[in-house]
């Protein structure tokens, strides 16, 4: 009997419910623990577990391991990652995702993207969790990794750049494999991908080009037509800090847009039913920004100028290249800033960019529009990005669609993802300044030229969240996704009827998660902040306006 049981742990590792000296022991043996180059599914040069010690989140024990991916070549950086072991194992694991230009080390301990408030996080739901920093990290004195978020050097480096786009993820992805292997016996049942923005587009890449090694992935308000939308941010970085033919400026500065945003909704936030400071609607939303002209073009209080309109119609318009990037891609839609999307804070401090770009005082679109166009395309730290031709792309026209190929998760070819079973959930803000909401839609109706509306509705929801933004806005939206996707992929529940919280403190407030093209729009009775108050259309007839107050 005896030689059982040792037989029974020597094969599977401890069992979910081990005493906590035998997992302590257990998490120990860890340590410098060698993955091999063949458990690692693209060319590296091997991995080492660094440290593996046994730590606390909430009551849950588990063992926390970080480890390194060695680089092929010798002049890249390791992969940073981290893997997250419970004491009590479901049998399941979460890969996060990252953000920005990554280069921190996505731990797996946070809420995951859109969690729902007061949402145990997976590790607490006895999920094994994982992620990495993508394969590149600089030192900044007294400065925290996540400074790396905004600074795209690294991409110099070409392996660097690939492990960035997307083959880091992979590799992180076996490694953690490997450990979760030697730690418990046995390779999770099921495996899940959360991400929005940059970990957004890494959700698209994995169900795309690993669909093998995932059950579930949540994409949420993802960069996947990476390129176009970097020249987005460049065009609206041209519109903001260089003058016009008449010399005006196209700086928007804060009271200008909040000008705005109010003017927007005064005209269409009723719409929907309801005035709550959202606009449910936005494809019905027709705000003329003439109306906002001063008299004389000129920038003057309570108006906008021509040179500020000039920025608005910019934003509000799609960045369209001369050629077709990779997979027939060659747009990319307009922000909704004419229709409840607010700039206000979006701008940075400062009307003139400094070169290189310093964070807080560049807007965002120019630190990273900027980064990647030095970095990434031309290879040139000293280009002006405010004089580059983000139609033709000047004389880097003939880079534009290489470095598609690398960065772009345009591809619609999800047939072996479908066939295994994998589920894919994509959701997107309404109110979104930092990636059109129309990003995401454009995806999916390319994927509705692919299926069969049937055979789509088999493996892919999209949602859109009118006064979400980028992670945050009026309607701070949260669910639980995880859930959705582990008992669609793993019991084969269709999420129906999904409601999302409002995150912000003191909210207490819900809506119905309605899949494109409806919206919600409130019945005309009931609690304005509940879910049950509201109902799914696709019509644009409204009852009368009720007031959140």
């Amino acid at each position: 009997m005896l030689h059982r049981i040792i037989c029974f742990l020597v094969v599977f590792g401890p069992v979910a419910n081990a005493r906590p000296m035998g997992a302590a022991i257990a998490c120990a043996s860890l340590r410098h623990l060698i993955i091999p180059v063949g458990d690692i599914g693209l060319p590296t040069t091997g991995g080492v577990v660094t440290s593996a010690s046994v730590a606390q989140s909430s009551g849950t024990r588990f063992c926390k391991v970080l480890g390194r991916i060695h680089p092929v070549d010798p002049s890249a950086q390791d992969i940073r990652f981290e893997v997250n072991l419970p004491e009590v194992w479901n049998g399941k694991a979460v890969h996060y995702g990252g953000g920005a230009f990554d280069g921190y080390l996505v731990t797996g301990l946070r809420a995951p993207t859109m969690g729902s408030p007061g949402e145990r996080t997976p590790l607490e739901q006895g999920y094994a969790t994982f992620g990495g920093d993508s394969g590149h990290h600089k030192r900044y004195f007294l400065l925290p990794d996540i400074v790396n978020a905004l600074n795209a050097r690294f991409a110099l480096n070409m392996e660097q750049r690939v492990n960035y786009a997307h083959d880091g993820l992979k590799k992180t992805h076996d490694a953690a494999a490997a450990v979760m292997r030697a730690f418990y016996g046995r390779a999770p049942s099921r495996m899940y991908f959360l991400g929005g923005s940059t970990g957004g587009r890494e959700a698209y890449f994995v169900a795309q080009r690993w669909p093998a090694d995932y059950d579930g992935v949540l994409g949420a308000y993802a960069a996947w037509n990476q390129v176009e939308l970097d020249l987005q941010f460049i065009r609206v970085s041209q519109a903001l800090y260089r003058k016009g033919a008449d010399g005006q400026s196209g700086w928007l500065p804060r009271r200008k847009t909040r000008l705005l945003a109010t003017a927007v909704m005064r005209q269409c936030d009723a719409q929907d039913g309801l005035s709550d400071g959202i606009v449910s609607d936005p494809d019905n939303c027709h705000f003329d920004l003439a109306t906002m002209r001063c008299k004389d073009g000129r920038d003057r209080r309570g108006c906008l100028s021509d040179g500020q309109l000039r920025t608005l119609q910019t934003y509000a318009t799609a960045q369209r290249t001369a050629q077709p990037l990779a997979n027939g891609v060659q747009d990319i839609p307009g922000f909704n800033v004419l229709s409840g999307a607010d700039l206000t804070g979006t701008q940075g401090l400062l009307s003139h960019p400094f070169h290189p770009p310093i964070a807080l005082l560049d807007s965002f679109a120019y630190l990273v529009g900027d980064g990647v166009l030095r970095f990434f395309l031309t290879g040139d730290p000293h280009f002006d990005a405010l004089h580059f031709d983000t139609t033709t792309g000047g004389k880097y026209a003939a880079d534009l669609l290489p470095q598609s190929v690398v960065s772009d998760a345009s591809d619609t070819d999800l047939d072996t993802y479908k066939s295994r079973g994998g589920k894919l959930l994509l959701i997107h803000g309404d109110a979104d300044t930092t990636i059109p909401t129309g990003a995401t839609r454009q995806y999916f109706l390319r994927l509705k030229e692919r299926y069969t509306d049937a055979d789509l509705r088999g493996f892919v929801r999209f949602y859109e969240v009118p006064g979400f933004g980028h992670g945050k806005g009026v309607f701070d939206a949260g669910f639980d996704a995880l859930a959705a996707l582990d008992v669609w992929a793993d019991k084969g529940v269709e999420p129906e009827k999904l409601v999302v919280e409002d995150a912000k403190r003191g909210a207490h407030r819900s809506r119905p998660l309605c899949e494109y093209p409806s919206w919600p729009r409130y019945r005309g009775t009931g609690d304005v902040n509940a879910a049950a108050s509201f109902e799914c259309v696709d019509g644009t007839t409204s009852p009368q306006p009720a007031s959140s107050n």
